[in-house]
C-alpha cells in the first residue's frame, strides 16, 4: 500500500503552523485504518498542488498493490488529481458518488495497482474509505462475503433526524446502551465529533427518522 496526501495547506504535525495552513491528519487515519484490515503501508508522502510533484508522487506510488491518494479530486482549481493520473496513462472507472461526506471519491487503475481517491476533508476520508476502500482491500486480501461486511447493531434514535438533501447522508454518532445520539458537527471537516462517535446511522435522500424510532447502524472499534 502507499498514501499520497495532497494540498498546498498542509503541513506535518509537530510543525509551526502558519496563516493558511492545517495540519496534515490524513495519511494518519489511513495507516491507522489500513493496520486494522492487517494490509503494510510501505510509502506515505504530503504532495503539494502541483502538477509535477504530484506526477511524481503518483509515480512512485503505482508501483505499489493499492494506492491511495486523500485530496485534489474535486472540481476546483487545485483539483488536479484526476488529470494527473490520465497524463500517466491510468484509468479511471469511477469519479464521485452519491453521498455525504464523500461525493469526490475517484476509483482507477494503472497497470496492476488499484488507485483510490478520497475527498480531502478528513471525515470524507473516513466515510468513503470505510464504505468502499476497506471492503474492497479485505477482498483482494481473500476475505469472505462475511468478512467484508460491517459490524450492524439497531438502535434506538434519541433526536428526530431528517435528510433533506439528495444524497445518502452518513451521520456520526455514538451507540450507547441501546441508543443513537448524534455527536459534534455533522460537517466534513469536523474531526472532534468524528473522534467521539463509534457508529455511523445512513439516511436515504428525505428520509425522516422520529425520536425512539429503530434504525440500523454500522459499528467502528
Amino acid at each position: 500500500m502507499a498514501i499520497i496526501s495532497t494540498g498546498d495547506e498542509l503541513v506535518k504535525p509537530g510543525t509551526t503552523i502558519k496563516s493558511g495552513q492545517i495540519y496534515e491528519s490524513n495519511s494518519v487515519l489511513l495507516q491507522a485504518l489500513l493496520q486494522r484490515c492487517n494490509a503494510t503501508v510501505r510509502a506515505v508522502e504530503n504532495c503539494p498542488d502541483d502538477q509535477h510533484s504530484l506526477s511524481e508522487a503518483l509515480k512512485r506510488g503505482i508501483r505499489y498493490h493499492v494506492l491511495i491518494i486523500s485530496g485534489g479530486v474535486s472540481v476546483g482549481e487545485h483539483d488536479i488529481v484526476k488529470s494527473a493520473l490520465l497524463s500517466l496513462g491510468a484509468r479511471i472507472d469511477l469519479w464521485r458518488v452519491a453521498i455525504k461526506p464523500g461525493k469526490p471519491f475517484l476509483f482507477g487503475q494503472a497497470g496492476s495497482c488499484a488507485i483510490f481517491g478520497l475527498p480531502g476533508n478528513p471525515v470524507s476520508t473516513f466515510i468513503t474509505f470505510l464504505q468502499f476502500v476497506r471492503p474492497a482491500v479485505l477482498r483482494m486480501m481473500s476475505a469472505s462475503d462475511g468478512e467484508l461486511a460491517p459490524t450492524k447493531v439497531t438502535a434506538e434514535s434519541d433526536v428526530d433526524l431528517h435528510n433533506e438533501g439528495e444524497r445518502a447522508h452518513y451521520l456520526r454518532g455514538r451507540f450507547e446502551n441501546g441508543k443513537f445520539l448524534t455527536v459534534g458537527r455533522q460537517e466534513s471537516h469536523a474531526l472532534f465529533g468524528l473522534s467521539r462517535s463509534n457508529a455511523l446511522l445512513r439516511l436515504a435522500p428525505g428520509e425522516l427518522v422520529k425520536k425512539d424510532a429503530v434504525v440500523e447502524l454500522q459499528l467502528w472499534d
